[in-house]
């Protein structure tokens, strides 16, 4: 292995959501709440993975700023941005917007893509997952939205619907609420986003209370059926996380994106410790790795058969496509308007 195919580096591992099938979860129940990266530590980390040639050659040009945290927790986001800008790479940021991001706007063009994530277009749905206020989220958005497109307007905006089975009729309201320049709105169906409670699920060994309130919100058969079949077609199957370098909020190299530093058996050790064929040879030999891959686990998260949300993205980017088309024929607004 050369240079790394993804970089998740986690410059906040604080999160100020309460979404309850998130490992922040269980973090939270055990007293973790995660700290801020520095900027020194920061650009300690960047520096030696181009040293490793790691990275190198702009592959990856782009640095993901967030694993399990929330980035804009970090007062010194600018400062990282800046430091990135120093080295000709990029930025991607996923945020749950709850706290407003506060870019400056020389930093704009350097973030290369942002994810905002959502669960619902009502308080009662959204607050049972984020535990926040909407209105005031969707305000952030809008703010951050006529920054980008005024200081940034190449930056790629992913909207991360999740879909759960409370909301399923309320993303056809939230796909015409985004349905603008620069918006790429990609439903993706709930699951349970910690590696653990997974595992326990795949084993059938989930505590049945943890189960009864987990399948009021989940599609417990969506998971069943896809990881059933990842499994029946995982043979010789190689996971992209073997390609990919995840790193805590204290330089920690983890085993995946999909993993914790406080769950002791997935940390590898500190990156500014460790050699380019240390880091590769670490991450491939973990006995871990052959049992998520041999259980279908690691293909449904990576490749999912079908089961999560293709053909309805493919159906909203059509239609959107369809009405930028129309748009551009007389009275296409009001043509528009009457479709709905």
């Amino acid at each position: 292995m050369d240079n790394a195919k993804v970089i998740y580096l986690e410059i906040s591992g604080m999160c100020n959501a309460k979404c309850p099938y998130c490992a922040q979860r269980r973090l939270r129940l055990e007293n973790h709440f995660g700290g801020i990266m520095s900027p020194e530590l920061f650009s300690q980390l960047i520096d030696h993975l181009l040293r490793l040639q790691i990275v190198h050659d702009n592959c990856p040009s782009t640095v993901n700023l967030y694993n399990w945290g929330e980035p804009f927790l970090n007062p010194k986001i600018n400062d990282i941005l800046r430091f990135l800008a120093s080295r000709n790479l990029n930025a991607t940021i996923s945020s749950n917007l709850i706290a407003k991001a506060n870019i400056h706007k020389e930093n704009y063009p350097v973030i290369e893509g942002f994810v905002f994530s959502i669960s619902g277009f009502d308080q009662k749905s959204y607050g049972r997952i984020h535990g926040a206020n909407l209105s005031q989220v969707l305000e952030n958005f809008e703010e951050l939205y006529a920054d980008f497109r005024l200081y940034s307007p190449k930056t790629r905006i992913l909207i991360a619907w999740h879909r759960y089975l409370f909301n399923e009729k309320q993303y056809r309201d939230a796909f015409k609420y985004f349905d603008r320049p620069g918006i790429t709105f990609a439903p993706t169906v709930a699951y349970l986003n910690d590696c653990v409670e997974m595992w326990d699920f795949v084993k059938g060994n989930l505590p049945r209370e943890r189960m009864a309130s987990v399948k009021k919100d989940i599609s417990l058969s969506h998971m069943r059926k896809g990881i059933a079949y990842s499994k029946s077609k995982s043979k010789d199957y190689y996971c992209p996380a073997w390609d990919h370098i995840t790193l805590d909020e204290t330089g920690q190299l983890l085993l995946c994106c999909g993993t914790t530093r406080y769950d002791s058996k997935y940390i590898l050790g500190n990156l500014l410790e460790m050699s380019k064929d240390e880091i590769w040879q670490r991450k491939k030999n973990h006995p871990v790795c052959k049992e998520c891959v041999s259980s279908g686990l690691a293909q449904w998260l990576f490749d999912p058969p079908g089961f999560h949300s293709k053909p309805l993205l493919l159906r909203f980017r059509a239609r959107s496509a369809l009405r930028a088309l129309i748009k551009k024929v007389p009275n296409g607004d009001k043509i528009i308007k009457g479709l709905g």
